[in-house]
């Protein structure tokens, strides 16, 4: 898919991994919605993008991923705005710091909150996922959605210390592996593809709650887990498939026998 014109939503799209997309797609000519929780810092990182261009190209949408009617106006605001979507990136995501059996610090006051990691990292991924399909069915032209998970949705670490960062993550990987070959079924779902990418840990603001359990684990840098967002966005040979990013060996699209 080449990505000139066409319209993303990226959630968590304030910062990190999220906000580096948003930058990549408009300096390509894309239009973006950026849901994020922080109002504050969509709405500045809105007017920065909007900046940069003759015309409007950003959008923010304030977007708790955990109700869906908050997802849904992320839609809506695509579809007002800028004519429909092309891109749907379920990005937004908390990390887990702790065993949930005893403490978790990620999670402050709300000590155990394990259910909010799964409905933020792993339910919002399935309904966002829902909703790009059927919208992109009703359009008629294609897309693509891309789900971020993790090196941990590859390879649980004990050393982490993130049972249900884990778990979550591993759903992510076999919900976006399920969609193998979606692309080139009869009707409706034609041309709509799924993708994956699975980072080992990045420089963003995620890691601030696990910064000491990752320490001693070289990271990625968050400009080539963007190359990886655009390979899945733009290679439409993938379908189904999972960008893993690790410093020791880069980019790789797993295949069948990586499983």
């Amino acid at each position: 898919m080449h990505v000139e014109n066409k319209v993303a939503i990226i959630t968590g799209g304030a910062s990190g991994l999220g906000k580096d997309l948003a930058e990549r797609l408009v300096s390509k000519g894309a239009k973006v919605i950026i849901g994020d929780v922080s109002v504050k810092a969509g709405e500045a990182f809105a007017a920065e993008l909007n900046a940069t261009k003759d015309a409007k190209v950003a959008h923010f949408v304030r977007c708790d991923v955990t109700d869906f009617e908050q997802i849904d106006s992320l839609f809506t605001a695509a579809e007002e705005h800028f004519g429909g979507i092309d891109i749907m990136v379920n990005n937004a995501g908390i990390a887990e710091y702790g065993c949930m059996l005893l403490s978790n610090a990620a999670f402050g006051v709300q000590t155990g909150n394990w259910p909010r990691l799964i409905a933020i990292n792993l339910t919002a991924v399935i309904e966002g996922t829902r909703h790009a399909i059927e919208t992109m069915r009703k359009q008629g032209r294609g897309g693509v959605v891309v789900n971020t998970s993790s090196i941990a949705g590859l390879v649980p670490n004990p050393a982490w210390n993130t049972p249900v960062y884990t778990a979550a993550k591993f759903g992510v990987c076999g919900f976006t592996r399920s969609f193998k070959g979606n692309e080139k079924r009869e009707g409706a779902d034609q041309g709509i593809r799924v993708n994956c990418v699975a980072p080992a840990p990045a420089d963003t603001p995620i890691m601030d709650a696990v910064r000491e359990t990752v320490k001693n684990f070289a990271m990625v840098s968050v400009e080539m887990v963007t190359d990886a967002f655009m390979m899945v966005i733009e290679d439409e040979s993938l379908s189904g498939d999972i960008a893993r990013i690790t410093p020791e060996e880069g980019i790789v699209i797993m295949g069948g026998e990586h499983f």
